[in-house]
């Protein structure tokens, strides 16, 4: 079994206790293994032929309503790694009690080297992982974040989890309904109190929250100011949502609008997690902008 650095950050929010730096269960090892062979098959073949082995038949990409991930990138040229570099690793993420799903986030580069003194660009990518019936893992949505500058995190790879995790019985279909209907609440709170209100009342210390432009911002307090500061006037539109087997954690997507402090619509990924109590915490909130 895999071990992640030695070091905790113990919050306590409501009902949520949120603990980093535990161990690494084998399943959650496999996954960041298998995210680390996409990142070096991208190296060899580069990263279109990647994604192509490494994302799941049914993938999704957002545009931003759900379409067919593999179909999107067949239309994109195969480009050796000599002349687009993209590099990345795993460096935070969860897996399901059932081994069915999970996430991974970590930092990206990337080089356009057909470009003259062409910059690197920075980055923060997001994959959902499922387990797929011949027992590998497989993305099956991977939205990314641009960053002015390199995105930290802590040393090693670690994992992002509740302390109290969900032991409930109710089954996939059951959390997923549950799930949903927590989603559309959600919404329902941003239109009444506002995101920041939304957003301090669902997410804890270790919660993220990744914008296009910026670097993710991390933890309830910074998460509710940020937002206040930069996207104070917001709506969105539930899609469709899934929980694991073991009901606790799942994700949920959809369709946002801002219109303050300039119009802006796309897609939204929700990863949540669910406590003891069976309250669904919201862990990384991300927002995918349509490209104008």
């Amino acid at each position: 079994m895999r071990h992640c650095r030695a070091w905790v950050v113990l919050a306590v929010v409501g009902f949520a206790a949120v603990v980093m730096g535990q161990a690494i269960p084998p399943e959650l090892a496999a996954m960041a293994d298998t995210e680390r062979a996409f990142a070096k098959a991208a190296t060899v073949k580069g990263w279109r032929d990647a994604f192509l082995d490494f994302f799941a038949d049914d993938a999704i990409a957002f545009a931003p309503a759900p379409t067919s991930a593999k179909d999107r990138l067949r239309t994109q040229p195969s480009t050796p790694f000599s002349e687009f570099e993209l590099v990345w690793e795993p460096r935070l993420g969860d897996v399901a009690a059932s081994h069915d799903l999970g996430w991974l986030t970590g930092p990206s580069t990337s080089v356009n080297h057909t470009v003259k003194d062409a910059k690197p660009g920075h980055g923060c990518y997001l994959s959902i992982w499922r387990k797929q019936p011949d027992g590998q893992w497989r993305v099956f949505i991977d939205v990314g974040a641009s960053s002015p500058e390199p995105v930290q995190f802590a040393p090693g790879f670690n994992r992002i989890a509740m302390t109290s995790r969900y032991t409930g019985s109710e089954g996939k279909d059951a959390s997923t309904k549950s799930l949903t209907a927590v989603d559309r609440e959600f919404n329902a709170d941003i239109d009444a109190r506002g995101l920041a209100a939304s957003l301090q009342a669902r997410t804890t210390p270790a919660s993220r929250l990744h914008r296009p432009g910026s670097t993710p911002i991390v933890g309830a307090d910074a998460i509710a100011r940020w937002v206040a500061a930069e996207a104070p006037k917001a709506s969105a539109t539930h899609g469709a949502a899934e929980a694991a087997v073991a009901g606790d954690f799942g994700y949920s997507y959809g369709t946002f609008q801002l219109t303050v402090p300039k119009p802006q619509a796309g897609a939204y990924l929700r990863l949540w997690n669910r406590d003891g109590d069976g309250r669904w915490w919201l862990m990384v909130d991300v927002a995918q902008p349509i490209k104008q």
